[in-house]
């Protein structure tokens, strides 16, 4: 038998009793509140089940207040599905659709139902629908009261195409919602629908903020109308930039005049000061799943996490996983909420859409508002990018001063438009510092390419990553991976800089305007600057995450704040092997690691690896040696013999990666082992070994690759030699490591963090065990 650490210890009791239980993934740590992503998939997976169960059998659902409103309710059901993932050919979405085609716009003569009707055929099949979505568009411009209507609430909408009757605010809303989802898949809508429905919301706002369902006469401001004119002049205003910059050609004039509208911020105020979920503040418990809705939309659309110190997700969604019937899986009706399929749909739409990934922090910084010059241009990137991945994506605005690491890590990327001196204090730099650290990317501009904003920059990010600990703000070369990461560019028409922080380049920086001509994305898509722009950001993003969406709002990001510790007697120390080969690329690799195994199984392990050269004497003392590198190396004669000593049977082991997949790591390691033991190669471990199975740790039958090693699920590549018995060096073709500080690219082949942990947990399991 061999001695399990040999010459460095034993293994705990308690860390073997942990060992032998853990047979899955990581068990997942509860988020701060109490729902989980995990409870909140449940609630929409039984949500689905009712409404599929409610389906008519021609393809309707039982309709809210006929025949007023009919195919209302069928709309908004189907809405909810394939918001919620039901594919657009289930037989419950194309029974729907069936049903739906039989009644054009001018037969419904309802804004409420040729709205949702409009938003469903945008989500199922835009080009299918082009001409029904034609038709609708064309509906509610006509049904929009006009200067020449001379009816009270000109730029809003009644209930029908007939003014006689006054407008109202929760119409209004809809209309909107309508055409703007025509917009986006590619509808022409009259630039005078944006202007007239803005100066609209803009009339009919309260002193308080705050918004009620009519114009005039209802005083009664509520949280469902107030979130109704936020969604509302977040849509007016991106359709038709407010602002003094003109794009004309290539150059943007009055370029840093952007346009805030300060409407839109005493409404989240009003937001903030009331802020409940129980209840639809100003009406009482009267549509409160209409309010949701609208809630979900307000701060999705206006990039808000928080409405005060509420974060709207997290308690939204605690309460509706609260109220849900969870045998039938809807959600209970309510004061003129008198259909369940409404409820349901309503609480869908929220759980479903105000879940999903956020890919961009956009960071506010000081007290003023230049940090937002360019309001719409991430906003329109986002939506880009969300096209393009064909996956719903969303940003939130972040104060670093204010928030924790782990809120930042949310997002993969975050987004600092320099205007003026950053007004962030020491622990906003200290958080957007660890942030980078930790896994996240920084992608910055210059505001309008000013000179005196670059040099600003410059002198921010020295701050941040100071030049004397190694770190250099350089040119991208033109075979850097983000030239090529989505579109062929090259440093003359894209130049980039940027910094490295171990495997990756963790933040680059245009000196030239990027979210200026993203600002018209919307309002001039075919503009060749504003093209030209559009594809740096894409590919700067393809490069950050490699295409890979971040996890929904509700999965926890782990923060490994590690104190370095000494040593426990018995307990496990890993090294780290030092040489010139990059050994130093994931410093936080193996914290992270030790990390996990403490808090997630108790194992006896220091959090800290120590950092040893090869003839270092102490280098007997640790039974796990960390190799890991992205360059060539080559050791002496008299290292070699050192570190073959460590090998002699019932010794030491060898766990080993190259970063990022290396080549030239690879060859390097490969000579290594062919002079550490000669006449043995590496030698691929089989299938079969128990290395990756739950009798040593876990279960590595499904590992996940990144894109750039092929993507897909398999068992990891692992080659080692084996000495007496046992595998004495594992080694990793493909990148663990980085992968370990959660550090992504599009050219890094190896694979996803989480399996990362699994594959080197299981091999410091394995080194260690009897």
């Amino acid at each position: 038998m061999r001695c399990s650490w040999g010459r460095g210890g034993r293994l705990s009791a308690s860390a073997a009793v942990a060992i032998a239980l853990v047979v899955g993934p990581w068990a997942a740590r509860p988020a701060r509140a109490e729902v989980t992503s995990e409870q909140v998939a449940q609630a929409i997976a039984d949500g689905i089940r009712f409404l599929k169960g409610a389906q008519l059998r021609d393809g309707s659902w039982p309709e809210f207040n006929v025949p007023r409103y009919v195919t209302g309710t069928t709309s908004l059901a189907t809405l909810s599905l394939l918001t919620a993932g039901v594919p657009k050919d289930d037989p419950s979405i194309v029974a729907a659709l069936r049903y739906l085609e039989q009644f054009p716009a001018r037969q419904l003569n309802q804004v409420y139902t040729v709205s949702l009707q409009t938003m469903v055929y945008a989500a199922a099949d835009p080009d299918k629908y082009r001409v029904r979505l034609r038709e609708n568009v064309e509906w509610l411009e006509a049904a929009q009261i006009r200067p020449e209507d001379r009816v009270d609430g000109v730029g809003a909408w009644t209930y029908t195409v007939q003014k006689g009757q006054s407008a109202d605010n929760s119409n209004a809303q809809y209309a909107l919602l309508g055409l703007n989802t025509a917009a986006e898949v590619g509808i022409e809508v009259d630039d005078r629908v944006w202007d007239l429905a803005r100066e609209y919301w803009e009339e009919a706002q309260r002193i308080s903020g705050g918004w009620s369902y009519t114009l005039r006469g209802d005083n009664r401001v509520s949280a469902s109308m107030t979130t109704a004119g936020i969604s509302s002049l977040v849509i007016a205003g991106l359709r038709r930039i407010q602002s003094r910059e003109l794009l004309v050609g290539d150059e943007i004039r009055n370029c840093g005049e952007g346009g805030i509208n300060p409407n839109i911020q005493r409404a989240l105020d009003w937001m903030g000061a009331n802020f409940r979920v129980d209840t639809n503040l100003g009406r009482g418990i009267t549509w409160k799943y209409y309010y949701l809705y609208g809630l979900e939309r307000a701060g999705r659309l206006s990039g808000q996490r928080y409405f005060g110190s509420h974060d709207w997700y997290v308690e939204g969604a605690e309460e509706l996983v609260h109220l849900q019937d969870k045998l039938l899986g809807s959600w209970p009706e309510n004061a003129g909420e008198d259909n369940s399929v409404l409820t349901t749909s309503f609480a869908l739409l929220f759980l479903a859409k105000g879940r999903a990934p956020v890919l961009i922090n956009k960071l506010r910084h000081g007290t003023g508002d230049n940090w937002d010059i360019h309001r719409e241009g991430i906003r329109n990137l986002v939506d880009a990018i969300s096209t393009d991945w064909q996956t719903l994506l969303t940003w939130q605005v972040v104060n670093p001063d204010f928030a924790s690491v782990e809120g930042m890590l949310q997002a993969p990327i975050c987004f600092l438009n320099y205007h003026e001196p950053i007004g962030l204090g020491p622990d906003g730099k200290q958080n957007l510092r660890s942030y980078v650290e930790q896994g996240g990317f920084l992608f910055a501009e210059a505001c309008c390419g000013s000179q005196e904003h670059d040099q600003g920059f410059r002198a921010f990010v020295a701050e941040l990553f100071p030049p004397a600990q190694g770190y250099e703000l350089k040119p991208l070369s033109a075979d850097h991976p983000v030239y090529r990461s989505r579109h062929a560019l090259s440093p003359e028409s894209a130049p980039l800089y940027g910094i490295d922080l171990g495997c990756r380049t963790v933040l680059i920086y245009s000196p030239r305007d990027l979210s200026g001509y993203w600002n018209f994305m919307a309002s001039q898509p075919d503009n060749l600057a504003v093209g030209r722009a559009t594809r740096i950001g894409e590919n700067v993003i393809d490069y950050a995450t490699g295409r890979e969406p971040p996890p929904d709002k509700l999965v926890p990001r782990d923060v490994i704040d590690f104190q370095l510790e000494l040593p426990r007697r018995g307990a496990l120390q890993i090294a780290k092997l030092r040489h010139a080969g990059g050994w130093n690329v994931a410093p936080l690799a193996i914290p992270n690691l030790t990390t996990i195994l403490r808090e997630r199984i108790g194992y006896d392990v220091v959090i800290n690896h120590r950092e040893l050269l090869p003839a270092d004497p102490n280098l007997i003392n640790f039974p796990l040696i960390y190799i890991h590198g992205n360059a060539a190396f080559s050791l002496s004669e008299s290292d070699v013999e050192a570190l073959r000593m460590h090998l002699d049977p019932g010794g030491g082991t060898f766990f080993a990666d190259a970063a990022c997949g290396s080549p030239a790591f690879d060859a390097a390691f490969r000579r290594f082992v062919a002079e550490l033991l000669p006449g043995r190669e590496l030698e691929v471990i089989p299938p079969d070994d128990e290395l990756y199975t739950a009798r040593v740790g876990f279960d590595l039958s499904d590992v996940q690759y990144t894109k750039a090693a092929g993507g897909g699920k398999d068992l990891p590549r692992l080659e080692g030699v084996k000495v007496d018995g046992h595998w004495a060096v594992i080694y990793s073709p493909y990148d663990v490591g980085c992968a370990l500080e959660r550090q992504q690219g599009l050219d890094c082949k190896g694979y996803s963090h989480e399996s990362a942990m699994r594959i080197a947990a299981n091999v410091v399991i394995y080194a260690t065990l009897p």
